[in-house]
């Protein structure tokens, strides 16, 4: 699995800050903060893309309830995240 996967996610172990990889790339992504190199957890964020216009989304929190993007009038599909799970 690439370190930098679109959807990975890194947290601070100082602070507990995160990012999350929005597009993967050839590089090795090595994030630092507080002067610390952060770890990739073990969550995969969802990704949804527009099958119009191609505009991506990230779900950074997942709530209660139904979550169904809609863009150019058209439900977006999800590209990564639970699907990916699911298959791996």
């Amino acid at each position: 699995m690439a370190t930098n996967r679109a959807g990975s996610v890194y947290r601070c172990t100082v602070c507990g800050a995160e990012l999350s990889v929005i597009r993967s790339g050839e590089g090795r992504l090595a994030p630092v903060c507080c002067n610390v190199p952060m770890v990739r957890i073990g969550v995969l964020r969802d990704i949804y893309v527009c099958p119009v216009c191609g505009i991506e989304v990230m779900v950074v929190r997942k709530g209660g309830g139904s979550f169904e993007p809609i863009c150019c009038s058209r439900p977006m599909v999800l590209k990564s995240g639970d699907a990916e799970r699911l298959a791996g």
